[in-house]
């Protein structure tokens, strides 16, 4: 029996409801007239339909949620390279058979974010991970039924488990050599001690080495299980015919009747914990995060607004006054219960005391002196700029209702979220600093060279 989550129609000739959503204020607002269907099918899958005639792109995102959790230990980073050969073979089909499939109707599916393009990693995290699908609307049935072979029945092939290995393992040879890469990931081991999220998203080399087909076929059945999935699609098509596709394929998925453990809440930072990964570079790279409440928690606007604020007074005291930084920021990520601030620097590496004391000084600023009406609208509007330009394509549409839908507040969260960063005021921007910045107890992470 389905249950039906929700259903928000918005409408065109006999469409019995309009929904008006306004992205903003002032006379530049912007009509956009959109169906959203939401329903968790019979066997778990939480699918979310979202219907508007502005393009005539079929995209779908696939989540599949608690990457790091699920991951057995020892066997760190099997998401990631089970993701990698989704088009090594499916079904049958070889993985030129596969991508000559997707050729045919001019479809691209991602699961990866490109390791090429330097800090191109804004859609990976430990938490979940992704699948992206585009196609035009004229193949969106074909699409959808090729996109199920792929994600249900991967044939994980020996040879192409041996290519994907040798090429995982570059991956980690090239990381190796990143100041940047080894910062984060010695923060993220310190800061998440004991906890899930301190697992490397790519694995190791010696969890990569011993992946095994059952491996590979146990992990798929599990993560990918359509109770373990949000599927979004954002399309021009009706949304009853959508849906009736996705209960042809996906719907017909067996459901997982295993363990599903849930995410606890990591422990506090405890004192300030500072350690370096020596390399042989010019250059140094910091790291400093501490954790804060959650998506769910009313103070997560400040929190977010406060990050942005300190954010550009780094960028402007440390970089362009200072010239100490050529890279330097700071942000915030959430998990429903639970988040973590994040500070970053990119700097030569004689530098690095005054960098980090630099960095640190500009989070206690904010305790003593309210931040200006002017920086909290730069803030403001820096972020919902931000948000627009994020969700411009309809593949990028896809993938936030499913990462909203995942953190608990709703996938149509963008409008009351922008609503609540404008009523935050620099009170409550000094009193978050105050409760949440905690810079005594810190993780602060560094790579490459350091002075004694």
């Amino acid at each position: 029996m389905m249950r039906k989550v929700n259903r928000i129609v918005l409408a065109f000739g006999l469409v019995p409801a309009i929904m008006i959503s306004f992205f903003g204020t002032g006379c530049s607002q912007k009509k956009d007239y959109n169906i959203f269907v939401h329903e968790i099918l019979p066997n778990g899958l939480d699918l979310i339909i979202k219907y508007n005639p502005d393009s005539r792109v079929y995209a779908i995102n696939i989540l599949g949620k608690n990457r790091s959790l699920l991951e057995p230990n020892g066997k760190e980073g099997i998401t990631d390279f089970v993701n990698r050969m989704l088009t090594s073979g499916a079904d049958g089909m070889s993985a030129d058979e596969v991508q000559n499939a997707l050729d045919d109707i001019g479809a691209e599916i991602t699961a990866n974010d490109n390791p090429y393009i330097p800090y191109d990693d804004r859609y990976t995290s430990s938490a979940y991970s992704f699948i992206k699908f585009e196609t035009i609307d004229e193949y969106a049935h074909d699409g959808t039924e090729l996109l199920h072979r792929i994600i249900s029945k991967p044939d994980f092939p020996g040879p192409e488990i041996r290519q994907t290995s040798q090429k995982v393992m570059g991956l980690l040879g090239m990381k190796s050599g990143s100041t940047y890469q080894n910062a984060r990931d010695l923060c993220y081991k310190n800061l998440f001690s004991g906890f899930p999220f301190s697992k490397p998203v790519l694995g190791n080399r010696a969890s990569i080495m011993q992946f095994t087909r059952d491996d590979l076929i146990s992990h798929h059945q599990k993560f990918y299980a359509p109770n373990n999935m949000i599927m979004a699609i954002a399309t021009n098509i009706d949304p009853d015919t959508v849906k009736s596709w996705v209960y042809e394929t996906f719907g017909k998925m067996e459901k997982n009747n295993g363990d599903y453990p849930t995410l606890p809440r990591p422990s506090e930072v405890q004192g300030r914990i500072e350690v370096n990964h020596e390399m042989n570079k010019e250059q140094i790279y910091i790291y400093m995060g501490g954790l804060c409440p959650g998506m769910k928690s009313p103070e997560a606007p400040a929190i977010d607004m406060a990050a942005s604020i300190i954010s550009s007074r780094m960028k402007e005291n440390l970089r362009e006054q200072q010239g100490l930084a050529y890279s330097v920021g700071m942000g915030v990520s959430f998990m429903p219960e639970f988040g973590w601030l994040i500070a970053s620097m990119g700097t030569g590496f004689e530098n690095y005391e005054v960098a980090r004391d630099g960095m640190i000084a500009e989070i206690n600023k904010l305790k003593s002196e309210l931040p200006t009406a002017e920086e909290l609208k730069k803030a403001q509007n820096s972020t919902w700029g931000s948000m627009l330009l994020a969700r411009a394509s309809r593949i990028n549409q896809a993938y936030y209702m499913c990462k909203n839908e995942f953190l608990g507040v709703g996938y149509n969260y963008e409008d009351d979220y922008i609503s609540k960063i404008r009523t935050v005021t620099p009170d409550d921007i000094q009193r978050v600093v105050k409760d949440y910045f905690d810079t005594e107890n810190i993780v602060i992470a560094s790579a490459g060279k350091k002075t004694r």
